[in-house]
């Protein structure tokens, strides 16, 4: 990449880190982006077509960090999957928690099939087989009952999660992020 390009694409970022930070996802144009990043148009729309790939960039190193912490989580020994599972859950909520925005906002652009896109997205796919290795982890050792089907649980533990329900708990129903893990607890360790 060009030097001019990588200085671009970090003055792109920056500048949405800030705004996005000042007034919201929702709330900043591109335009208004450009103009704070002192780049053209052209030069942002080539680089992020929309300000879902920019969060999608701004949100690359808090996802490296989380997985990072995650890969620690499962790796170690003496715990039980069942326990690792419920701080996996917790460890998503706290990281939807911090990210909300970018997670939010950033999805604003989608509509239609594109909406459903995300489940086929490496992150989310990631995330889904963090929770199947697991919940497999947790029918070897008797910790769950055997015969469950451990491919739809991966998805039904995530779907609390998903941005819009998550947002609409927190920002209109007023739910707390210690509610939502809490219930993701119980969904986990009750019924399996």
């Amino acid at each position: 990449m060009r030097k001019d390009a990588v200085r671009n694409r970090e003055r792109i970022l920056d500048a949405a880190r800030a705004l996005f930070s000042e007034r919201g996802v929702t709330g900043v144009t591109m335009s208004e982006i450009a103009r704070a990043a002192g780049v053209g148009k052209g030069t942002l729309y080539r680089r992020f077509p929309n300000k879902g790939l920019l969060c999608e960039a701004l949100l690359d190193e808090p996802t490296r960090v989380f997985q990072r912490r995650t890969m620690k989580l499962v790796s170690e020994s003496g715990i039980g999957a069942l326990e690792k599972l419920d701080r996996f859950l917790e460890e998503m909520v706290l990281f939807t928690e911090e990210n909300l925005e970018l997670l939010y906002g950033g999805q604003e652009p989608l509509c239609g099939s594109d909406r459903v896109e995300r489940f086929s997205h490496p992150a989310y796919d990631w995330q889904r087989w963090t929770v199947l290795v697991l919940l497999r982890e947790a029918e070897r050792e008797g910790a769950i009952r055997r015969g469950l089907d451990l491919e739809y649980l991966a998805h039904a533990l995530l779907a609390p999660l998903a941005v819009d329900l998550y947002h609409y708990q927190r920002h209109v129903l007023g739910f707390s992020s210690e509610r939502i893990a809490r219930g993701l607890r119980d969904l986990a360790s009750e019924k399996l």
